[in-house]
């Protein structure tokens, strides 16, 4: 019986869509260490952030901490969400900038591999909400003109 459940498990697991690893640099060690995800979808983030990605004071190991507003977004948004924070810790990990907004943007797209259809999803869904890049070193403006900026970057332009 026992067999037949882990059989039955790992049969439905094969139809779940794969999620990609996330990965980050501990900020104390420099060693590279899996993301942990914290869900702190009771708790409005001051600035407005969905998430954000950072550090464990006391350990150092690289976190993707979500907000309030995330809760609230549509599964394909929440997904650019998660790897929008996670190509911020990819990102340092390869020695950019890791507060680059539009450079995570072109990063999550490319891990993501949208169709068209999937593609046009994320930038209405960005447009319509009025979704910024709102942070303090790196401002690309809001809705139409950070979604402009990312198109630019990382689509040769197409919008």
């Amino acid at each position: 019986m026992k067999f037949l459940l882990m059989g039955l498990a790992l049969w439905l697991a094969s139809f779940a869509p794969a999620v990609a690893a996330c990965t980050g640099l501990n900020s104390r060690s420099g060693q590279a260490q899996s993301v942990r995800e914290i869900y702190r979808t009771g708790y409005s983030h001051p600035g407005r952030f969905i998430a954000e990605a950072t550090h464990d004071p006391r350990s150092g190991r690289p976190l993707i901490i979500y907000y309030r507003r995330y809760r609230s977004l549509p599964g394909y948004y929440r997904s650019f969400v998660r790897h929008h924070e996670c190509c911020h810790h990819l990102l340092d990990r390869r020695g950019a900038r890791s507060s680059d907004e539009v450079a995570a943007n072109c990063c999550a797209l490319r891990r993501m591999g949208l169709s068209r259809g999937g593609l046009a999803r994320i930038k209405n869904y960005m447009i319509k909400h009025d979704i910024n890049s709102d942070v303090i070193f790196n401002y690309h403006g809001a809705g139409v003109s950070f979604w402009n900026r990312t198109a630019s970057r990382c689509l040769g332009g197409r919008r």
